[in-house]
């Protein structure tokens, strides 16, 4: 199961390389919708069990590309166990920022990057909300 998520991470991990590759040199209109959302993976917000409601909007990070820090931003639509880290393209865990109950509203996580000893490159956020797990590519120059 652990070599599956693997897997999925850098497969994702290439289709969102492709993604600003194909807007970088052509279409615009694919990057403009990743804009509009905020959000480079969007999560379909369907729950395989059965379930369809969102939990959480609006999982953005700013400034990307980051070079010290970056403010990692997400909306909770109702109080949620949440998990915030940092994983590189092989799935390696390189930090755990948030990992506490939260409240319902907007939150905001202001992190330094060096304190992780985060290096220059391409990472994903992978914010956990109760069973829901939603990502975003963080790019650090």
């Amino acid at each position: 199961m652990q070599k599956f998520y693997k897997l999925t991470l850098i497969f994702v991990g290439l289709i969102v390389m492709s993604i600003s590759v194909q807007a970088h040199w052509g279409d615009r209109s694919l990057l403009n919708s990743v804009k509009r959302n905020k959000i480079d993976l969007i999560s379909s917000g369907k729950d395989w069990a059965g379930l369809n409601a969102k939990q959480a909007t609006n999982f953005f990070n700013y400034p990307n590309p980051a070079v010290t820090e970056t403010t990692i931003a997400y909306t909770l639509t109702a109080r949620a166990n949440v998990t915030l880290k940092v994983i590189d393209l092989t799935g390696k865990q390189l930090a755990l920022l948030v990992k506490q109950e939260q409240a319902a509203g907007k939150q905001e996580f202001y992190w330094v990057l060096a304190k992780n000893n985060i290096t220059s490159g391409m990472y994903i956020l992978l914010l956990q909300v109760d069973n829901k797990t939603y990502s975003r590519k963080i790019i650090v120059q």
